[in-house]
């Protein structure tokens, strides 16, 4: 008896001595809730709208994520890592918030004004015709909620109260099966699109009642708090965060055009599927870098503690990941009948591409936040325009060699070489000796 109570106290000063493992445990929570929606969602989108309409909200959740990158200019990282190393000088802080609550609005009607003169464009790009156009138009209305509540949730990330985070994200989640279920059984895909491109907006009024730090956001928002200094620091990361949502998300939306084009969009529909499953097991690993990884690495100063932070979260997260992988892969016929439908089981045969690419993602993607933390701009924007190249032209030409699996084999060697990059970029201090 005495043993386990000595253990349990163990297990408590570990958790409040090792804020990965602390951050990890609680994200748990989210993560459990985040799949549920998913497989809930994953499911219901592949019963009513098959493959195809598979692939057509796949493309929406892409430019999605192109026009909500753009809008937020850079402020999520940018915000987390100034509000880190600030979080103790109010003066700064006022600073930080009026400067990127600026930046972002200024953004936000740029990118909400050209979707409502190009609606019609975006929606032959994103859908294949320009009859949906006024959902683009739509989605033009909703940015500005979704950028400010990312502000929001970017200040209260910097600030280290990573558990309201947690707590919003899965609010989200849940906001997504409750609003999207309905809309999807009454009106199929318009129903999913108009759902695809509110929910995250409404995460705002979530926001505005959980978060008690939104008064002391709204009260230092001021013109002449307005900063050059700080706004030079941001610009980094809004042209980091410009180019890769103008490049990656529209490489992914050429590619299945591409596999549209040449196989078929059921063929389209099943990579769609491949990429959906990746997200949902991916998802706890890649949340924690926001989480931990970056304002961990925005505070360190030395070559010493960038390879020890690297480590410690190696040594913790690796040996889950490749079990969990593992089982995946053996699980893969089940993970397809259970999450989806039947019509999707040849997606089986994209699984072991898919997993070796998403393993040297994080590997890489790991070592590539230090680039955002220490404002690596030129290496950043280099590392980006490589992955995007290789993955886009390598994925082209394997599709036509191996049909839709080659789209599978281009993404796994497309991160291998993006890991081999970050190596070579990083090769000083990760060579250097670490203190036992």
């Amino acid at each position: 008896m005495f043993k386990f109570i000595l253990m349990i106290k163990k297990i408590k000063q570990l958790l409040k001595t090792n804020s990965l493992i602390s951050i990890t445990s609680f994200n748990s929570l989210s993560v459990f809730f985040r799949l549920v929606s998913g497989f809930i969602l994953s499911k219901a989108i592949a019963y009513f709208l098959l493959p195809q309409g598979m692939a057509l909200t796949g493309n929406l959740r892409s430019f999605l994520i192109s026009c909500q990158g753009i809008s937020s200019s850079g402020a999520q990282n940018g915000v987390i890592k100034y509000t880190a190393e600030n979080k103790f000088d109010k003066k700064a802080l006022k600073k930080i918030i009026s400067t990127s609550f600026f930046l972002v609005l200024f953004f936000t009607l740029i990118v909400s004004l050209v979707l409502i003169v190009f609606s019609k464009y975006f929606s032959a790009l994103v859908f294949g015709n320009n009859d949906l156009a006024r959902f683009i138009k739509i989605l033009a209305y909703m940015l500005p909620l979704f950028t400010v509540n990312t502000l929001i949730l970017s200040i209260v990330n910097g600030l280290g109260k990573y558990k309201k985070i947690i707590f919003i994200n899965t609010i989200g989640y849940i906001l997504n099966v409750i609003i999207i279920i309905p809309l999807l059984y009454y009106y199929n895909l318009e129903g999913a699109i108009v759902a695809i491109i509110s929910v995250p907006s409404f995460l705002f009024f979530v926001t505005l009642f959980w978060v008690k730090d939104v008064k002391m956001i709204v009260v230092n928002i001021s013109i002449s708090n307005f900063s050059r200094e700080y706004f030079n620091g941001l610009s980094s990361f809004i042209i980091m965060a410009v180019f890769t949502a103008l490049t990656i998300p529209i490489a992914h939306v050429l590619i299945k055009n591409h596999i549209i084009d040449t196989i078929g969009l059921k063929e389209a529909g099943y990579w769609e599927a491949m990429i959906k499953i990746s997200q949902y097991y991916l998802m706890f690993v890649m949340s924690l870098f926001s989480l931990y990884l970056l304002p961990k690495l925005s505070e360190n100063t030395t070559n010493q503690g960038f390879k020890t932070i690297l480590l410690q979260f190696y040594k913790i997260i690796l040996p889950i990941l490749i079990l969990g992988f593992v089982i995946i892969y053996v699980l893969r016929y089940w993970i397809i009948r259970i999450s989806l439908t039947q019509d999707f089981l040849p997606t089986q045969e994209l699984f072991f591409w898919q997993l070796i690419g998403d393993f040297f993602k994080i590997i890489s993607f790991a070592i590539a936040f230090q680039l955002q933390a220490k404002k690596m701009l030129f290496w950043y924007l280099f590392g980006e325009l490589f992955y995007v190249l290789i993955v886009y032209f390598l994925s082209i030409y394997f599709i036509d060699m191996f049909q839709v699996k080659g789209a599978v084999i281009g993404h796994a060697i497309s991160y291998v070489c993006y890991f081999v990059l970050m190596l070579f970029i990083f090769r000083k201090p990760l060579l250097i000796k670490t203190d036992s």
